[in-house]
């Protein structure tokens, strides 16, 4: 299921004009699209991440106190706190950076 959104994910970008790469792989973590587009202000990157269910039972983000991604209700902070934790682990490694910024410089 994931190949096929990342496919047609990808498939939206290049007709918007983007150069595309998948699968990136810096150490064991991946970036599932970059893309990328020349414009008159300059290169325009795109760092995406393809997420697609079938049978959403459960969430992105982890369980307090648990490693499974279980539906379960949860507070406004825990939601906070585990969507910044997957938004970190996600885009904001400095390893990801480096491999965007060497791909594609700019924002």
């Amino acid at each position: 299921m994931s190949l096929l959104a990342e496919e047609l994910v990808e498939e939206w970008l290049n007709r918007n004009g983007y150069f595309t790469i998948r699968g990136l792989m810096v150490g064991r973590h991946e970036i599932d699209l970059l893309a990328v587009k020349i414009t008159d202000k300059g290169i325009e990157r795109r760092h995406i991440e393809v997420q697609a269910s079938t049978k959403p039972i459960g969430y992105v983000t982890k369980s307090p106190g648990s490693a499974a991604s279980i539906a379960k209700r949860r507070s406004d902070d825990d939601l906070r706190q585990h969507v910044a934790e997957w938004v970190g682990k996600k885009f904001d490694l400095p390893e990801k950076e480096q491999l965007r910024q060497q791909l594609a410089p700019g924002q």
